[in-house]
């Protein structure tokens, strides 16, 4: 068995970094300001019936296009739906896909709760890829045992 960081492991933990943000624990103004935009944003997840912190591939297909307020401890970011794709070999495509953001230069890697107005919540780990424009890109991959 190997021993790490599992994306569930870090996606708890930012989750929960993220809430501490929001109480106004020792955390940087600009993370606070982020919380709080977080915060501010209606709660279409609880409408939904969608846990943020279980995003779905329906939730993204076909939205291409959507700008989304991306809020980490770090900092908020403008983040445009760029791609919904396939991950390789089997299983439910619903519970594992990737998704792509355009976003601006200083967005780093993080935990992300991702909100639009009128579609669910979803908290993601991004990472920046490839070469070109700053790219974002969440996985999720949720195989059942």
């Amino acid at each position: 068995m190997t021993s790490g960081l599992s994306r569930r492991t870090a996606l708890g933990a930012g989750a929960a970094a993220l809430g501490a943000a929001a109480v106004g624990t020792a955390a940087p103004a600009q993370a606070q300001q982020a919380a709080r935009t977080a915060a501010a944003a209606p709660p279409s997840a609880a409408s939904s019936g969608l846990d943020p912190a279980m995003p779905v591939r329906s939730q993204f297909l076909g939205r291409e296009g959507t700008g989304y307020d991306g809020a980490s401890q770090w900092s908020a970011h403008r983040l445009e739906l760029a791609f919904v794709g396939d991950l390789p070999g089997d299983g439910d495509a619903e519970h594992r896909f990737a998704v792509r953001f355009t976003t601006d230069d200083s967005a780093r890697d993080g935990i992300y709760r991702l909100t639009a107005p009128g579609e669910p919540d979803a908290i993601l780990y991004l990472t920046r890829v490839g070469g070109g424009a700053p790219t974002l890109e969440g996985v999720v991959d949720r195989r059942s045992a």
